[in-house]
C-alpha cells in the first residue's frame, strides 16, 4: 500500500499547498529530513504569501517581486515577517480595546506599517455577533484602518506637492502638465478612501476596475484599431451610455447631491453606476487613456464635458494637418453625464453665453488639470455635507443622501468634509504665488485642525508628516511669535499635549464619592428617549457639577471632585451621526426598558451601533444595556 513517503516530492508539495502554513513550519517540517527539505521549497512559500495575504505595503513591491524568478526572494522569511507583524498588531489591538491610556500612540504604532496591517484588521472589522467586545473590536479596528486609509489618500495628493516644485516648460508633455504628478483616476480615488472602512474599493482597486471595464469594450471593439480618434471617442461614449456607466438614472434636485454621486470608486463599483457631471467626465477620460486616447475633463461652469485631443499634426479624422502644424492638436467635447453624442462647439459657446461668460472662452475650453478636478470634487462633497446638515427633513429620510453601504451613513458625514479639507491643503502648491493663497491655505488649515482635534486624533502623525512642514512654507513672516519660531510650533505643541493626555489617566468620577443626598439615577450605557423632543440616544457618562461646567473633551483630564453641587447631567450619544454629543439634564431623560437582541433597539440607535464600538464592549439584550467600555472613567457604572 502507497504512503505519503512514496510520494514524489511534486505532489507532497501540491498536498502542502492545502496546509496551513503555520503548521507546515511549526509541525510538518520536522516530520522528516526530506519533509523538511521539500518545505522549504520557495515556491511554496510564495504560494502560502500569496494565499495569506491580500494587501502589502508598497514597500515589499509584492507584485513586482511575484513576476521575478522565484529564487530572487526569500518567500519564507516574507511570511514570518507578516505572521510576527499580525501578531504585533494583535496584542496593540488588544490594549488599544482594553484601555484609553496610550490609544493614540499604539494606533499610530499599526498604521506605520500600512497595508501589512490591513488583513488583520479586516479580520477584526468583522468579528462574529457573539464576540465579548465585539462593538469595541470593530470600532478601533475601523477606525486604524480608516487612518492607514487616508494616509495613503494624502500620499497620493502629495505627488501633487513634488510635481508643482518642478520646472515645467514648454517641451513638457500635455499629459505631464495636465496630470499634475497624479492620475486622474487615483487622485479622485482618494477621496473614497476616506470612507472606505472595510469595503473594498481602494486606490489599487479602482485602477484595476478601470482596466477590467477598458478591456471588456476593447473586447467588444474588434475594429477600434482601425478607428479615427472621432469614431474611437463616440464609440466610447457610446457604449459607456448603453451600459449605463455614467450619470444618473434617477436624477432629481436632491438625488444629485448624494454623496455617493461624488466618489468615482463608489461609481465603478455600484450596479447603477451613479457620478456627478465631473466623475462621469473623469470616468470617461481615464477610459479613453486606456484605449490610446488623449482625453481630459473639461471643467465649465456648473457643467463639465470631456474633450478629447487628436495626435499632434493630425486631425480627428485621422488626416494630416497642413504643414507647419505639426505640433497642433483638433479637439472635440463629450458630455458622458448626459449623452452618447459629440457636443458641439457651438453648443457649448451659447451654454457659456447663457450663464453670461463671453471673455476667454478659450481659456475655459482647455483641458482641466488635475488638481483643479480634485479641488472641484472637494466643493461638490462639502455641497452634499451641507445639503445633509440644512435639510430640515426627519433624519431617516435624509440617510439615503450620506449612506454608501447599508448602515454605514453615520460613518461618512465628518469623513466626507475632512478629506475636502484635506485636498484643499494638499493641492496648494509648495511655494504659492501671492499672500492670498497662503492666507487662504492657512485658513484651511485652521479648519483641518478643529476636525482633527475633535473627531480624528488618530490622524496625529498625519498632520505632523504633511501639514507641520508645508505650515512652515506657507506662513507669513508677521505669523512668528520670534525671528527663529517656526510657524508649526505650536501645532507641534498642541500634538505633544494631546500625547501627553493620551498616556495619562483620567481621575474616575465614583457614585460612592458623592455627597450625601446626591445620587446619579441612571448609568452608562442604557438607552433613553428625551421627554421634550423624543429622539433616541445612549448615555455615555455624568455629571453633578452641572452642564455649563461639563468637560467634552475626552482627552483632557479633569481634577475637578464630583462630589457636590446640583442635579445630574449626563453626555450622551444621540442619532444624528454618531459624533454629536449633548449634555443633558437628568429631568429630561426617559430610559426606556428594553429585552431581546439588537432587532429591539429603536431605528436611530442602530444606525449608531458603528460607532458606539467607541464607547461599549456590546449589546447586552438580557439587562437591556450597552456594556460599558469606560470603566476607567466610570468604574461603578
Amino acid at each position: 500500500m502507497a504512503t505519503i513517503n512514496s510520494l514524489p516530492d511534486e505532489i507532497v508539495h501540491h498536498v502542502l499547498l492545502y496546509v496551513p502554513a503555520e503548521d507546515t513550519f511549526s509541525k510538518i517540517a520536522l516530520t522528516s529530513k526530506r519533509f523538511n527539505r521539500v518545505a522549504q521549497e520557495p515556491l511554496l512559500w510564495r504560494s502560502y504569501c500569496n494565499a495569506s495575504f491580500k494587501y502589502w505595503n508598497s514597500a515589499h513591491c509584492f507584485k513586482e517581486r511575484l513576476a521575478t524568478s522565484v529564487h530572487d526572494t526569500d518567500w519564507k522569511r516574507l511570511f514570518l515577517v507578516r505572521l510576527a507583524r499580525n501578531a504585533y498588531i494583535a496584542q496593540l489591538l488588544d490594549e488599544i480595546v482594553a484601555s484609553r491610556v496610550g490609544r493614540l500612540q499604539k494606533i499610530e504604532r499599526i498604521c506605520r506599517l500600512g497595508y501589512d496591517a490591513k488583513d488583520f484588521l479586516l479580520s477584526q472589522c468583522r468579528v462574529p455577533d457573539p464576540t465579548e467586545d465585539v462593538l469595541a473590536r470593530r470600532y478601533y479596528s475601523c477606525s486604524v484602518l480608516d487612518s492607514i486609509h487616508r494616509s495613503l489618500a494624502i500620499q497620493e495628493w502629495a505627488k501633487y506637492q513634488r510635481f508643482a516644485a518642478r520646472r515645467i516648460d514648454e517641451d513638457t508633455p500635455n499629459s505631464e502638465r495636465l496630470e499634475c504628478g497624479m492620475r486622474l483616476e487615483r487622485a479622485l480615488g482618494a477621496f473614497d478612501m476616506f470612507m472606505l472602512h472595510d469595503n473594498v474599493g481602494d486606490l489599487d482597486e479602482i485602477t484595476e476596475l478601470l482596466d477590467d471595464i477598458a478591456a471588456r469594450y476593447r473586447n467588444a471593439h474588434d475594429d477600434l484599431d482601425q478607428m479615427t480618434t472621432r469614431q474611437k471617442a463616440i464609440s466610447l461614449a457610446q457604449w459607456l451610455q448603453s451600459n449605463n456607466m455614467t450619470g444618473l438614472s434617477d436624477p432629481s434636485e436632491e438625488t444629485y447631491r448624494y454623496l455617493r454621486n461624488c466618489l468615482i470608486g463608489r461609481a465603478l463599483r455600484d450596479e447603477r453606476h451613479p457620478s456627478l457631471p465631473i466623475i462621469s467626465a473623469a470616468i470617461y477620460s481615464a477610459l479613453a487613456s486606456r484605449l490610446g486616447m488623449e482625453a481630459y475633463p473639461c471643467a465649465l461652469p456648473s457643467h463639465v464635458h470631456a474633450t478629447v485631443l487628436s495626435p499632434q499634426g493630425m486631425s480627428l479624422d485621422g488626416h494630416p494637418l497642413p504643414e507647419g502644424q505639426s505640433r497642433r492638436q483638433e479637439n472635440m467635447f463629450l458630455d458622458p453625464y448626459n449623452s452618447d453624442a459629440e457636443v458641439p462647439l457651438e453648443d457649448i459657446h451659447n451654454f457659456l453665453r447663457r450663464l453670461g461668460v463671453n471673455a476667454a472662452l478659450e481659456n475655459l475650453l482647455s483641458p482641466t488639470a488635475t488638481d483643479l478636478i480634485v479641488m472641484r470634487t472637494g466643493q461638490n462633497i462639502r455641497a452634499s455635507f451641507t445639503s445633509f446638515r440644512t435639510n430640515e427633513r426627519p433624519l431617516s429620510q435624509l440617510i439615503p443622501m450620506i449612506e454608501l453601504n447599508r448602515g454605514d451613513w453615520a460613518r461618512n458625514l465628518q469623513p466626507a468634509l475632512y478629506s475636502m479639507i484635506w485636498a484643499s491643503i494638499m493641492m496648494v502648491p509648495v511655494l504659492p504665488e501671492n499672500d492670498e493663497v497662503r492666507w487662504d491655505w492657512q485658513q484651511d488649515v485652521r479648519d483641518l485642525l478643529t476636525y482633527f482635534y475633535e473627531y480624528f486624533p488618530e490622524d496625529s502623525w498625519l498632520v505632523e508628516q504633511y501639514v507641520c512642514p508645508m505650515y512652515d512654507t506657507f506662513a507669513a513672516p508677521e505669523h512668528r511669535q520670534t525671528n527663529w519660531e517656526l510657524p508649526s510650533r505650536r501645532v507641534r505643541d498642541q500634538i505633544k499635549e494631546i500625547k501627553r493626555v493620551d498616556g495619562s489617566a483620567r481621575p474616575p468620577r465614583r457614585r460612592s464619592a458623592l455627597a450625601d443626598g446626591l445620587a446619579v439615577r441612571y448609568r452608562v450605557g442604557q438607552v433613553f428617549k428625551h421627554r421634550r423632543y423624543e429622539y433616541h440616544g445612549l448615555i455615555l457618562g455624568w455629571t453633578v457639577e452641572g452642564a455649563s461646567n461639563w468637560d467634552d473633551n475626552p482627552l483632557s483630564p479633569t481634577g475637578r471632585p464630583w462630589s457636590t453641587l446640583s442635579q445630574p447631567f449626563y453626555r450622551c450619544m444621540v442619532g444624528t451621526d454618531g459624533s454629536d454629543h449633548h449634555v443633558i439634564s437628568e429631568d429630561n431623560i426617559e430610559v426606556i426598558e428594553l429585552r431581546g437582541g439588537p432587532e429591539v433597539l429603536p431605528p436611530e440607535i442602530k444606525d449608531l451601533m458603528p460607532m458606539a464600538g467607541k464607547f461599549f464592549k456590546r449589546w447586552d439584550g438580557e439587562r437591556g444595556v450597552f456594556v460599558s467600555n469606560l470603566r476607567e472613567s466610570f468604574p461603578e457604572d
